[in-house]
């Protein structure tokens, strides 16, 4: 209140504000113009332009296709190690019970590499 008394005003908007909100206007119609321009086709080669989107999809569908058998590997590698343990803990059962013949059936299962 104390600046309106004063006519002290805080922005230079408010000393005319016509004037301000014609600038404004102004403004926001340069952008606008700016960003329809940007849009704006200038080239009308369809055929190019379809080859192009067909290239893209097939790219974005091979990534997924990627990414599916990434996953799918890891799950796949997650359930062999699961088997492998599993066999380990056989394995060490049977040599703890002395069946040291299924003992090395399973060691030549876990590591077919080693020979026995």
């Amino acid at each position: 209140m104390e600046d309106h008394n004063t006519a002290t005003f805080p922005s230079k908007k408010y000393y005319n504000l016509d004037a301000y909100y014609k600038r404004q206007m102004e403004k926001e119609s340069k952008k606008g113009v700016k960003k329809v321009l940007q849009a704006e086709r200038t080239v009308f080669n369809d055929e190019d332009q379809r080859r192009q989107e067909l290239l893209m999809a097939r790219e974005k569908q091979k990534e997924e296709e990627v990414e599916a058998l990434k996953r799918d590997m890891q799950s796949g590698m997650a359930q062999a190690m699961k088997e492998q343990a599993q066999l380990r803990e056989e394995m060490a059962y049977m040599y703890k019970i002395g069946n040291f013949e299924a003992a090395a059936a399973i060691q030549k299962r876990l590591d077919p590499d080693v020979a026995m």
